[in-house]
């Protein structure tokens, strides 16, 4: 045998060894899929709340607490006072409450931009007592350098954009101890 054909058949004799062990490690338990549903699971990193208060003539306001939680997503929660059996919606913004015009695009650096997609935001339906509270679930992180506002106005069928609304409050950030 020749310098050449000994080097040859180690490399088909190591790729042969390596293609009979790989099934092996990968069928070992050492380290299996994991799926992570238990809540301790995903600690809460940051705390944000907002105070909606209305803006004239509206007399809708709201109540928000957003815990953000390891594994970029957070647990809402969402009050809302007004009118008896009123309908609204919701969004978080970025930006505050100063802010009053749409942002042109996603990436622009004024206006306003919505947090996340409108299907993370239920509508909001008062009792006759004029109070409803919504829960939900939103994928992202707000971070904790750029301002945040929730908005309110009364349910629609065109895209809000935040302009105008009914009700406004800044999102407040607390980290958790």
């Amino acid at each position: 045998m020749t310098g050449r054909q000994e080097i040859s058949l180690v490399r088909r004799t190591t790729a042969l060894l390596l293609l009979a062990v790989a099934p092996v490690v990968a069928c070992s338990g050492a380290n299996p899929a994991e799926v992570r549903r238990d809540a301790t699971a995903f600690p809460i990193v940051a705390h944000w709340t907002a105070t909606s208060l209305p803006i004239a003539p509206a007399t809708v306001t709201g109540a928000l607490t957003f815990d953000q939680h390891l594994g970029y997503h957070a647990d809402v929660t969402f009050s809302v006072s007004g009118p008896p059996n009123g309908a609204f919606q919701w969004r978080i913004f970025k930006r505050d409450c100063s802010v009053n015009v749409a942002a042109v695009n996603n990436t622009a650096a004024t206006g306003l931009v919505l947090f996340a997609t409108t299907q993370s935001y239920p509508d909001v339906t008062l009792d006759a007592s004029g109070k409803a509270t919504v829960m939900s679930q939103i994928a992202g992180w707000l971070d904790s350098l750029t301002p945040y506002s929730v908005r309110i106005r009364p349910t629609a069928t065109t895209t809000f954009t935040g302009v105008n609304p009914a009700a406004c409050g800044n999102l407040r950030y607390a980290p958790v101890k």
